[in-house]
Formats: C-alpha cells, structure tokens, sequence
C-alpha cells in the first residue's frame, strides 16, 4: 500500500478522478470516530462542509454498515447514492431483495428477542435491528473473546444460516445472498455510468470493495494494515478530511481549465 496524501500517490489520484469518478465512503471509522457506544458517532462538521463540497462537483456515494435512516442523520449534506446494510438497502434496482432480506432478518430477531435466550445473559452484549440486517455488538463485554465464541455458536444454529461480516467488536448478520459493499460499488458505478471510482474504508467489511481489484476503482484504507488488499492508506481518520479537501481540488480542476481556456480565448479576440 502506498501512502495517499505522498506527492507521487496524489499526483496518481488527481490522474485517475479526472474523467466522471464515483467518489464513495464507509461512515464508522472512515467519516467519523470510532466510539464506545455507536450511537454518538458523528462526523465532524468540518468534514460534512467538504464533502457538501465534493458532492456539489463530483457523485458521492455512502456505503456503510449502518441502515440508512440512521446514516442520513450523521451526514449534513445528499450524496447520489446511500446505501446502508453492508450493501442490502439502497442500492437502485435491489428493492425487491431487500424486502427478501428483510423478512429473512424478522425471523432471526423473533427468535432471538425470546427472554430465554442465553446470550441476553452476557453483560455488554446487544442486538441491533437493523431491519435488512442484524447485528451483534460486544464492545462491553467483560471478557470479549468469550462473547464473540458464544455470539457464533448461537447464530450458526440459525434458519436459514445466516452470513457473518465480523467487524470491529461487532458481528453482523446478514441473510444468505445479501449483496456485500464490494457488489453494492460495482452495482453504484454500473448505475451512475461513472468510468471509474473511489472507496475510502478502515474495517474488515471494506475489505470486499479493496479485493474487487478492478482497474477502475482506486481503493484507500483508513489506517496501515499490512494484510490489506487497499491500494493506498491514510494515517489514521484524523487525515479523512484533508483527503477529502485534496479531492475537492482534483475533482474542481477540469472546469476550472475550460472556464481560464475560454476567458484566454475571449482575451485573444
């Protein structure tokens, strides 16, 4: 992985979002700060400004983990495309699985909300529903490792079984067949008819869009991982926001050239 804010590895990316990019972004750890407790998250209004920016100049795609309902309200501006679940919501053409998906996830909290259930037991675990997927958060616990063992015995007895996505001290449930990020970042491109794109993301679930190892997408992790399949890395999310600044200025170069061409032109006549 390169470093993204070196000269050589801007110099590449200016190059490559000149030509109509899909600029997409995971929330949790990417636009905004790991906390405690999930719900806090917030993306600092510096960061929302330059991306109100960036979407004014460029398609800006969300893809996050989070539903949608609750990832509007961390974001103060409209991208093009939010798409929450992991991929499951929001990506055009895909309501109809996503009502699939849906019922899939009513099952599974039905059967999981029971007050006989083993796991309501553990101090520091919670289940969130987020409708098109579930999701285990064991941040609390006193003994994580033992949780997270006891979260896959129970949720491999599930019916239909459903595909984990492990995250940062988070285990995701998600229906057979749920699209992941790196299908929703294929399906956003295919869509919006952009030749090429960007995701920035820092968790294992990224992962799926950093391994599509296509040509037309310039992938970039949130912190140095060496097992990573990203092409570049920021530092840590404290430099999201100045990436996002560089991109700002890439994205605004081709219309500003054709507008000092055509003023040059004027001034020649």
């Amino acid at each position: 992985m390169r470093y993204a804010l070196s000269p050589g590895a801007l110099a590449e990316l200016a190059r490559f979002v000149q030509n109509r990019p899909l600029l997409a972004f995971d929330i949790d750890g990417t636009l905004a700060p790991i906390v405690s407790r999930p719900w806090d998250a917030r993306v600092p209004q510096t960061l929302q400004e330059q991306l109100s920016r960036l979407a004014a100049r460029a398609r800006v795609a969300v893809l996050t983990g989070r539903a949608v309902a609750d990832a509007k309200g961390m974001l103060g501006f409209t991208p093009a495309y939010l798409v929450g679940n992991h991929g499951a919501e929001g990506v055009p053409g895909g309501e109809r699985a996503a009502a699939a998906f849906a019922r899939i996830c009513s099952s599974w909290l039905a059967t999981l909300a029971d007050t006989a259930e083993a796991w309501r037991e553990t101090h520091g675990v919670a289940l969130e529903d987020k409708v098109y997927s579930l999701a285990f958060h064991y941040r609390h616990a006193e003994d994580p490792a033992r949780a997270r063992s006891l979260i896959l015995q129970r949720v491999a007895r599930l019916d239909p079984c459903p595909v984990i996505i492990h995250g940062k001290l988070v285990v995701n449930l998600l229906a057979p067949g749920a699209p992941h990020k790196g299908d929703a970042m294929m399906a956003l491109l295919a869509h919006c008819g952009c030749n090429r794109g960007v995701y920035i993301g820092d968790d294992v679930t990224d992962e799926d869009v950093f391994r599509l190892r296509e040509p037309a997408v310039l992938t970039v992790r949130v912190e140095h991982e060496p097992g990573s399949a990203a092409d570049m890395y920021v530092k840590g999310q404290h430099e999201v926001e100045r990436f996002v600044h560089e991109l700002n200025k890439m994205v605004s170069a081709p219309s500003d050239n054709r507008m000092a061409s055509r003023v040059s032109s004027r001034a020649g006549r």
